[in-house]
């Protein structure tokens, strides 16, 4: 740990050693996933118990708490769970569904009738005969019921081509009865148990993080994994529900939003903390890591679309003025286009927008209040890109004072540090296009 006020913020990255009490590397699957975090698989999110100490040392009950990046809203909870009221914001819909479903908390004995009645309704539904158009019906209307606008020859070509028409019908039958939910609290949760299946029952090869298809992929029954998934969360929105009638925070507010980081649906001075894990310019492709989920709830057409409203996006870079406000972030910019000046175009709007994100959090925070940003180093085209050291300099120019860096080693079990190029799966730093560092850098800044 360094801390400082130094005029030059890179100087607090010098010597840096890993601390092993940030590692939590005594930390089980199981105990990282406790309540509603283990909802929805989510890339490259923090653990909660990360989250709650810089809550517990940066705020007090009664305080609000923001995260700007909320992804899957790790923030959130451990800020209600502390008795901290909490708002979060992502421009992504998959994670907004994500967040007001792991955030709320349903009465379990309201919760576990309505998964009883449901998954009783989906496992009475006949299979369907499969081919285009053909309808679904079931054994207690003794009818057919067609399912409206989930007809397979109408859907997009990109579900077709993740799904089987088999699958497709089941995972229509799923939403068809989620719908005629009256609770929006319960269609919430369900729709989240719907999304987080997707993936499985898709053509998507399981160890790939990279969009690619093993068409000889086993694909289980719909239905039944949902009814097993909503089970399990079911589990979780019982302990969420017990924590928070033990410590007298089930009223507390945490409240998600969808929306743009550089536009906080927040007045100015009304947040005293900020904890956020910014996205990545190298490490995901978060659009096409969500486009499953984003296909099938009809939040986009097509892929090009979905990945135009995210921030480090890598395609359709427009010509824009790129304005970084940090020397460091010009020079990897520069070493980059040596290699490849499309990427670094990329690179030079990533760092431009998230001085616009930093200007906005600026904004909101009171006077003296902190900003924590999780955030690791990457290469790209060879180049090493120094996110935290970039963001530093940023953060300073605004107004910043950067009074911590923190360097957190990254247990291995949870860290997926290379991809191959080709095939998108996990691979030896030999077969990478591109090395996530097993560390990262946590950043204590303080409005001045």
């Amino acid at each position: 740990m360094v801390e400082s006020g130094l005029v030059n913020p890179l100087q607090a990255f010098e010597r840096l050693a890993p601390e092993p009490d940030w590692a939590f590397r005594e930390l089980t699957p199981r105990q990282t996933s406790y309540a509603t975090h283990g909802y929805h698989r989510y890339p490259a999110k923090f653990i909660p118990q990360l989250a709650a100490r810089l809550i517990e040392e940066y705020s007090s009950p009664g305080d609000l708490v923001v995260d700007p990046f909320m992804g899957s809203g790790t923030t959130l909870i451990e800020a209600k769970l502390m008795g901290r009221a909490s708002l979060g914001v992502d421009v992504n819909p998959v994670a907004y569904l994500v967040a007001r479903a792991k955030t709320q908390c349903i009465d379990p004995v309201h919760l576990e009738q309505a998964l009883s009645r449901l998954c009783g309704q989906l496992m009475l539904t006949a299979p369907p005969i499969f081919f285009d158009a053909a309808p679904a019906w079931t054994y207690e209307k003794l009818q057919v019921a067609p399912i409206p606008g989930r007809n397979t020859s109408g859907w997009p070509s990109r579900l077709h081509y993740w799904f089987s028409s088999a699958t497709l019908h089941q995972l229509a039958q799923i939403q068809k009865a989620i719908g005629t939910l009256e609770d929006e609290a319960l269609r919430t949760f369900f729709y989240c148990t719907l999304s987080h299946i997707l993936k499985p029952v898709s053509y998507w090869h399981d160890r790939s993080v990279k969009p690619t298809r093993r068409l000889e992929k086993p694909i289980p029954d719909a239905r039944k994994l949902f009814c097993r998934h909503a089970r399990q969360m079911a589990q979780g929105n019982r302990e969420f529900w017990e924590l928070l009638c033990q410590r007298k925070a089930l009223e507390t507010p945490a409240v998600p939003h969808r929306a743009d980081a550089r536009q906080l649906p927040l007045p100015d001075e009304s947040a005293t903390l900020i904890i956020t894990s910014p996205p990545y310019v190298t490490s995901y492709e978060y659009a096409d890591l969500h486009q499953l989920s984003a296909l099938w709830f009809g939040w986009a057409s097509n892929l090009r679309e979905f990945r135009e409203q995210f921030i480090g996006r890598s395609n359709g870079v427009r010509a824009v003025e790129t304005r970084s406000g940090s020397p460091l972030a010009e020079h990897i910019v520069r070493q980059i286009g040596e290699v490849n000046s499309r990427k670094a175009r990329e690179v030079a709007l990533y760092f431009s927008e998230m001085r616009e994100c930093f200007t906005e959090m600026l904004r909101v925070l009171v006077p003296k209040g902190h900003l924590c940003l999780v955030i690791g180093n990457t290469h790209l085209c060879g180049v090493e890109v120094k996110n935290a050291q970039v963001f530093a300099e940023q953060l300073h120019a605004l107004g910043f004072a950067i009074t911590r860096v923190i360097l957190r080693e990254i247990p291995s079990k949870i860290l997926p540090r290379t991809r191959d190029k080709a095939t998108g799966k996990f691979a030896k730093v030999s077969a990478a296009d591109y090395i996530a560092y097993p560390t990262e850098y946590i950043l204590i800044a303080r409005k001045s």
